[in-house]
C-alpha cells in the first residue's frame, strides 16, 4: 500500500467494523468506512451502493479496483453509473464454488454481473482463471493473473521463521519441541472444512499422542460450540485461540500448517505459513493447488476425503525429515515469487503504464 501512496492518491472503502485495519496498511490512505455486510442484506447493500455512488461522484477517480464478491458487485456497479472509465475486479474465490440448486445458480450470476460492469477482471491464480472460464462466468481468455499470483504477496518481514516467537509460545504452553502442532488460520466457516479437520484430527490423535491443533480465527458463523462438541468425541488436544491480528506468531511456533478448504481463490494464508517455513496439508481444490507444490511444499489429498487428510497429517507428524524438507521448499518458493514487493511491483508496473495512456 504504501508504494502506490507514494505515486498516487488511494481511498479505501472498507467496513472497518468487519475488517480492522493496522496503521502501517492505510498509512498515508484516506480510509472510508463503508457498511458492506459480508451476507445478502437488501436494505443494507442499497444504502452501501448509494454511498459508494456518492463518493465516486465526489473523487471521480481514476480507476475503481474492486475485492470480494459482495464490494465487487456494489462497486462495479456504482463505479459503471459514476462513470467511471476504469473499472476493475479482482476475484479471489468463488461462494457459489461449493453450492449447489438455485443458490448456485443466483450466486454465479451475480458474478457474471460483475464482469459485465467490470471494464477488466483479475484473479489471484492461474486455477481460479481457468475455473471461471470453464464455468462460463468469463470468455476465454477474458481474465488475467499477474505474475505468479497471490492478492498481495507476502510481507516477509512479517512473516519467517522466528525461533525466539516459537520458544516463547511454546513455553507459554508448556510444549516441547517433540509436540508436532498443527494449525489452523482462518475464518470458522463450514466451507472452510472446519468440521472435516476436527474429524480428521481426532483420528491422528488416536496413534499419535504427541500433538496438537491450534485453531486461530474469528467464529464468524457461531460454529465454536458445535466444534467443541465435535471435538471432545475423541482425544485430541484442541486450542481455540479466537480472533487474532498476529497470525505469524503462530506460524512461528507450528510445524504443519492444515486447510481443507473447500473453495480458495489462491490460499494467502498458505503462503504466509510458508514464509515461516511451515508446509501445508490441504484438500486439492482451484487456488491451494497454485499456493502448495504436490510434495515438494506440502500435500493436497481429495476434497472431502477426511480419512486421506488424516493420513497426510500423520505422515507429517511422524517423519520429521520430510516435514523440515517441504517447509524448507515452502520457504524458498514464498520468498522467490511471492514477496509483497514482487506481487506490487506487478501491480504498480500494470497502474503506470495503463495511467501513462498505454494499458497492457
Amino acid at each position: 500500500m504504501l508504494a502506490f501512496v507514494e505515486r498516487y492518491e488511494v481511498i479505501l472503502c472498507v467496513n472497518t467494523a468487519a475488517y480492522p485495519l493496522s496503521e502501517d496498511l492505510v498509512f498515508g490512505v484516506s480510509v472510508i468506512h463503508v457498511d458492506i455486510a459480508r451476507k445478502i442484506a437488501p436494505m443494507a447493500d442499497i444504502r452501501a451502493l448509494l454511498q459508494l455512488f456518492r463518493i465516486f461522484v465526489k473523487a471521480k477517480p481514476c480507476v475503481v479496483h474492486s475485492i470480494t464478491p459482495k464490494a465487487g458487485l456494489l462497486a462495479m456497479m456504482a463505479a459503471r453509473l459514476a462513470g467511471i472509465m476504469f473499472r476493475f475486479h479482482t476475484f479471489t474465490g468463488q461462494v457459489w464454488a461449493s453450492r449447489e440448486g438455485l443458490g448456485r445458480i443466483v450466486l454465479k450470476s451475480l458474478d457474471r454481473l460483475i464482469v459485465v460492469l467490470a471494464s477488466r477482471v483479475f484473479a489471484d491464480s492461474a486455477s481460479q482463471c481457468r475455473y471461471l472460464e470453464t464455468e462460463s462466468v468469463v470468455r476465454p481468455d477474458g481474465i488475467s493473473m499477474l505474475g505468479h499470483g497471490s492478492i498481495a504477496g507476502v510481507n516477509l518481514a512479517r512473516f519467517h521463521p522466528d525461533s525466539a516467537i516459537r520458544a516463547q509460545l511454546r513455553s507459554e504452553f508448556a510444549l516441547t519441541d517433540n509436540v508436532a502442532v498443527f494449525l489452523y488460520v482462518g475464518r470458522l466457516a463450514k466451507d472452510k472444512g472446519v468440521f472435516d479437520l476436527v474429524a480428521s484430527f481426532n483420528q491422528v490423535a488416536e496413534s499419535h499422542q504427541a500433538c496438537e491443533l491450534w485453531v486461530v480465527g474469528p467464529d464468524e458463523e457461531n460454529l465454536l460450540s458445535e466444534l467443541q462438541a465435535e471435538a471432545q468425541k475423541g482425544s485430541g488436544k484442541f486450542r481455540w485461540l479466537g480472533r487474532t491480528m498476529e497470525p505469524e506468531h503462530y506460524m512461528a511456533a507450528a510445524d504443519i500448517f492444515v486447510l481443507p478448504s473447500y473453495r480458495e481463490g489462491f490460499g494467502s494464508v498458505v503462503i504466509e505459513a510458508a514464509a515461516c517455513g511451515v508446509p501445508a496439508v490441504a484438500y486439492r481444490t482451484e487456488g491451494i493447488v497454485d499456493a502448495v507444490v504436490e510434495n515438494e511444499t506440502g500435500i493436497l489429498v481429495t476434497k472431502f476425503d477426511r480419512k486421506a487428510f488424516a493420513g497426510a497429517m500423520m505422515h507429517l507428524a511422524a517423519d520429521l525429515d520430510f516435514r523440515r524438507e517441504l517447509g524448507e521448499k515452502a520457504l524458498k518458493r514464498a520468498r522467490s515469487e511471492f514477496s509483497s514487493d514482487s506481487v506490487t511491483a506487478e501491480w504498480l508496473g500494470f497502474y503506470d503504464c495503463l495511467l501513462r495512456g498505454n494499458p497492457k
